[in-house]
């Protein structure tokens, strides 16, 4: 019964993190990256890249994340302005790498992506061939049968579990240790999204991003611990590193969690312009609203994550408002902060976005809170 419980735990955790975390070797120091060439597939933007890549570990003893970086991760974000909905977009690199003979294309001009028509035939690939010959030097987990993941069938690791554990937010392991079914995660509530982009200098080493991300990851952290919110993810965006971070989950909800939110997003900003002289723009998005807080994905491979308008509204404020701590009028209302913080921001046109109300920039930083 014991080993039938560790054994379940065990998967559970396992089905939060990817691969390249469950399959990394354990004692390293954090941070640290790893070179592995792969291919990535992006469905929202519909792009596709392919290439060198680099997996960054970053984070402290209680809670550590995991972000992919590398020329690949540029092309397939500079494919969202590219894509519109039913098109495939294929990177430079991605394309050099197809079968040319069997896949029809259009030129877009100016731009060395380029977009997928059709295929001419339903192509024939052995992955037994390739693992043989090209795949060689490649890592790869091998077919299994009658298994769609090796991971959920992880046996009891104390040290493993305890790694996997780190990468996991409060919310969700609260529920795996109480035995609890994570659908009881999934429900629209009311949250605050804090959406927070770091545009380094370009011509920094690979190790000089790592460390500069894994510090930035540590004072945002901090941030979050005084204010009560939690860092949800960590990703590369459009030659940026992006934090997504929230506020009002399960066990976290508290009345002043906008002001809260604003302070902590004020904080960030302070800190990363005063500490970082490699850091170009700090651009940070805060919103209020109905959210879709839950996991996503497959049964053994998901993902706690917030979906919604106001998910997209702030990923939408920090990258049109650069440089700022800007937020949407239900923040500024709901926050109960004194009007002299807030300055009304012009209207923009920004992608998805219909009408996004007034907007603000957050002042507090010249003011005595």
């Amino acid at each position: 019964m014991g080993e039938t419980q560790g054994l379940y735990k065990i998967s559970k955790l396992a089905a939060h993190v990817p691969d390249l975390v469950v399959y990394s070797t354990l004692a390293k120091d954090i941070p640290y990256a790893e070179k592995f060439h792969g291919v990535l597939l992006f469905a929202d933007v519909s792009g596709i890249s392919a290439g060198k890549l680099s997996k960054v570990v970053i984070g402290d003893e209680l809670s550590q994340y995991f972000l992919v970086i590398g020329r690949a991760v540029d092309e397939v974000r500079l494919a969202e302005g590219l894509a519109v909905a039913g098109t495939i977009i294929l990177s430079p690199n991605a394309w050099e790498l197809c079968d040319r003979d069997n896949i029809v294309i259009d030129r877009i001009e100016n731009e060395r992506a380029v977009k997928v028509r059709y295929m001419k035939r339903e192509p024939s690939f052995s992955v037994e061939k390739y693992q043989d010959s090209v795949g060689a030097m490649v890592e790869h987990e091998h077919l299994t049968r009658d298994c769609v993941r090796k991971a959920s069938r992880l046996t009891p690791n104390a040290e493993l579990e305890n790694t996997f554990r780190k990468y996991i937010m409060k919310t969700v392991l609260q529920k795996i240790d109480d035995g609890q079914p994570l659908e009881y995660l999934s429900e629209m509530r009311p949250a605050t999204i804090v959406f927070v982009n770091l545009q380094f200098s370009g011509g920094q080493s690979e190790e000089g991003l790592c460390a500069a991300i894994h510090r930035a990851a540590i004072g945002i952290a901090r941030q979050m611990v005084s204010h009560q919110g939690r860092i949800n993810k960590v990703f590369m965006f459009d030659k940026g590193c992006t934090f997504l971070c929230l506020f009002g989950l399960p066990g976290d909800k508290r009345e002043d969690e906008r002001a809260h939110a604003l302070q902590a997003a004020c904080g960030i900003h302070d800190i990363c312009q005063r500490e970082f002289c490699n850091l170009k723009t700090v651009s940070i998005g805060v919103t209020t609203g109905p959210v879709f807080c839950g996991v996503v994905g497959h049964s053994v491979r998901h993902e706690y994550t917030v979906i919604g308008r106001k998910v997209n509204l702030a990923a939408r404020l920090m990258m049109h408002y650069p440089g700022v701590v800007s937020c949407d009028s239900e923040t500024c209302y709901y926050s109960k902060l004194p009007a002299l913080y807030f300055n009304k921001l012009p209207k923009k046109a920004m992608k998805g976005i219909k009408d996004p109300g007034v907007l603000y920039q957050f002042m507090a930083r010249k003011h005595s809170m």
